[in-house]
């Protein structure tokens, strides 16, 4: 079980105790401490310890009986049936499954010594790299990149920082997307709720411009066909990219090199079981996979209802007998967006919603989900 995302979180377990004496089950991941995304905003902000939505995965490997191996995977010869870490370590398999997240895009310009590019994924990465922010205290112009939930999550939790008297007191924040509108291709209601939002918090939003990178304290935008010019250039000290997750570089590379199939957005292409097209022996889920023929998006909801569907396949391939279990994506998801100031934003298919009842109702659902690996 090559990574901790969402579904490996789940399925690792499951798989370990169906499969019991009779397989061994292994989990490689680079962390023994798992940031759960649906509360990295409010960790940011300040509204929980990083104790109270962190996931210890060496415990919840021990208690389910799947052996724990901290290491940073950098290649896979899928040839060979070998992963390889940093630490120098390879790894034999019969059977991987690649939940190996993804990573965001910090652009191939030079920034300036002095300016901070962070990466909001993968999380193990930008939490070392947050950490360091906050180590040296300062105003700062802050640039978010990306329009999606992610990004609006961050930027909301960069102002809370702003407006308050912690490490980033006085800053100020922009946020910055290709998308003539915030959440582009989802609810129209809950994209204006989140802009009317920010605009109030003194986020300025910058849309209709891709971003390409930090030149200097400059960012290099591209402005997109129908975008409004820019009066002045969008300059920052800190730059935190969110803009839509791509499957790690080496994953994309390795299964290139040995002859996997790979879509578009460099995801390893999987069927409905989520195994790697035409392989043998490879299975992918999460942010790193691209179902074929059907749209699955990139979120933890989705890749959480993976989970038991993985672990049933794989526990019948090990058994050799029962048939594989597809997985079917729901038609529509609930997601729910901290604000960071007690409210929170609600979006279902077409509909949207905030105040604090939503925050509150989040913050349960986040609460539930994290005792559920205490």
């Amino acid at each position: 079980m090559a990574g901790a995302g969402h579904t490996h979180l789940l399925a690792a377990p499951a798989l370990a105790r169906a499969l019991g004496s009779s397989a061994r089950v292994a989990l490689v991941a680079p962390s023994g401490r798992l940031l759960y995304s649906g509360m990295m905003p409010g960790w940011i902000a300040g509204q929980y310890r990083f104790d109270e939505c962190a996931i210890d995965l060496r415990s919840v490997s021990d208690a389910a009986g799947v052996e724990w191996l901290e290491d940073t995977l950098l290649d896979v010869d899928f040839r060979g049936r070998r992963a390889l870490g940093v630490s120098g370590r390879s790894y034999a398999y019969d059977v991987i499954s690649l939940n190996v997240g993804s990573a965001n895009l910090t652009g191939a310009l030079a920034p300036d010594p002095g300016v901070r590019v962070l990466a909001a994924k993968p999380f193990a990465e930008f939490v070392a790299a947050w950490n360091a922010v906050l180590a040296q205290p300062g105003r700062r112009r802050c640039a978010v990149i990306g329009g999606g939930a992610a990004a609006i999550e961050i930027a909301f939790a960069l102002a809370a920082l702003a407006g308050g008297d912690g490490p980033l007191a006085g800053s100020s924040v922009t946020l910055v997307t290709q998308g003539m509108r915030l959440m582009a291709g989802q609810s129209r209601v809950a994209g204006g709720l989140a802009s009317a939002a920010l605009a109030r918090r003194g986020v300025r939003a910058v849309l209709g411009h891709s971003y390409r990178g930090v030149a200097g304290r400059t960012l290099t935008l591209d402005r997109q066909d129908g975008a409004e010019p820019l009066a002045h250039p969008v300059e920052a000290d800190l730059v935190v990219v969110a803009n839509g997750a791509r499957a790690p570089g080496w994953l994309t590379q390795a299964a290139r090199r040995d002859g996997l199939s790979v879509a578009p957005d460099g995801g390893v292409a999987v069927d409905a079981t989520m195994r790697a097209i035409g392989t043998d022996g490879v299975y992918a889920s999460g942010d790193c996979a691209s179902f074929v023929g059907v749209h699955v998006p990139k979120s933890g909801v989705y890749a959480l209802r993976q989970a038991p569907a993985l672990a049933a396949t794989l526990a019948a391939r090990a058994g050799g007998d029962a048939p594989a279990v597809p997985y079917a994506p729901q038609r529509r998801s609930l997601a729910l967006l901290n604000r960071c100031d007690g409210t929170a934003i609600g979006l279902w298919g077409p509909l949207g919603f905030a105040g604090g009842w939503v925050w509150r109702w989040k913050d349960r659902i986040d609460r539930r989900f994290i005792e559920r690996f205490r």
